[in-house]
């Protein structure tokens, strides 16, 4: 069977909302990961997916490749959707990253949940966080409560510093309303 319809849409769809805040945030984006440069593999079902024989850095190949205008820094970004972040959420994040972790431990994570991550939450920081390459143990980590472990995570302008620049700030938050719309109503899907 094929990757369910809603899945890939999903997918499609947050990458896309991602994309365009960070370029509204002066950032360079390109879309990476297998099902962009293979489109194909979103037709087909598990077991034809792996007898393709494809190696396994380009199955786990990070969705984004995101670039300061000048090229200074470059980011791998994994984008992931969940309706809500809770133990179950937690636990399929860990277990989907760490496989991508083994093949490219420099990629970060971006979180976005349709539930804010806050009671009340309005803001895209309230549905979106950052995970960096070297905090995908911080999900499973048993000392600390489910609301510590949230708290851990990194809004998306502490990681992509642009978004703190005076002229994209504007932009960004313009921006920021139709995202959060979008998530929940991904959510229903």
């Amino acid at each position: 069977m094929a990757l369910e319809f809603t899945n890939v849409l999903k997918g499609v769809v947050t990458q896309t909302l991602l994309m365009a805040l960070l370029e509204r945030g002066g950032y360079r984006v390109t879309r990476l990961g297998i099902e962009e440069l293979f489109g194909e593999v979103k037709h087909i079902d598990i077991q034809q997916h792996m007898g393709l024989n494809l190696p396994l850095q380009l199955r786990f190949l990070p969705d984004l490749l995101v670039a300061e205008k000048d090229m200074t820094q470059v980011f791998l970004v994994e984008v992931k959707f969940r309706k809500t972040f809770n133990q179950s959420t937690v636990e399929s994040l860990h277990e989907e990253l760490k496989k991508q972790h083994e093949y490219w431990p420099q990629a970060y994570a971006v979180i976005m949940i349709a539930e804010p991550f806050v009671t009340d939450g309005k803001f895209h920081q309230d549905h979106i966080r950052v995970l960096k390459p070297d905090e995908y143990g911080l999900l499973l980590d048993t000392q600390l409560s489910l609301p510590e472990r949230r708290g851990k995570l990194h809004h998306l302008q502490r990681v992509f510093t642009r978004f703190k620049d005076e002229r994209h700030i504007l932009d960004v938050q313009k921006s920021a309303d139709t995202l959060t719309q979008t998530l929940h109503d991904l959510a229903k899907l």
